[in-house]
């Protein structure tokens, strides 16, 4: 099943509070309404802190305000995904709301293999 984490950091001196009303009461609002039919899951995760897992090492970049999760029912739906997006109306719509809450430069999309071993061998 195709999944795609986006990675995101919050427009420069916007609180996480009004960050994340922002995302949940506009953004994904507009992204369900035009793209939902096409993800079996959804989901938006606010990281809270960073943990110390190797401090000696200060590689990590703690920077996103979000890491978003969508899967999709298959490849069709990420390309018809792409195809609704880049409709203009669409387009402008989703840019512009973008540009109220997020750095769009620093915005990033990855396409993931995802696997799940579950919890017990």
């Amino acid at each position: 099943m195709p999944k795609m984490i986006i990675l995101i950091k919050k427009k420069k001196g916007m609180s996480r509070e009004d960050f994340i009303h922002h995302y949940e009461t506009s953004h994904s609002v507009i992204g369900r309404r035009l793209l939902g039919h096409l993800w079996v899951k959804y989901v938006r995760n606010y990281p809270k802190a960073l943990m110390e897992y190797q401090p000696e090492d200060n590689s990590v970049d703690d920077s996103y305000d979000a890491v978003t999760e969508l899967w999709f029912k298959d490849e069709a739906a990420v390309e018809e995904m792409a195809r609704i997006i880049n409709i203009p109306e669409n387009n402008k719509l989703i840019l512009e709301d973008e540009e109220k809450f997020q750095e769009r430069k620093l915005t990033r999309l990855l396409m993931v293999d995802e696997v799940d071993t579950g919890t017990t061998l």
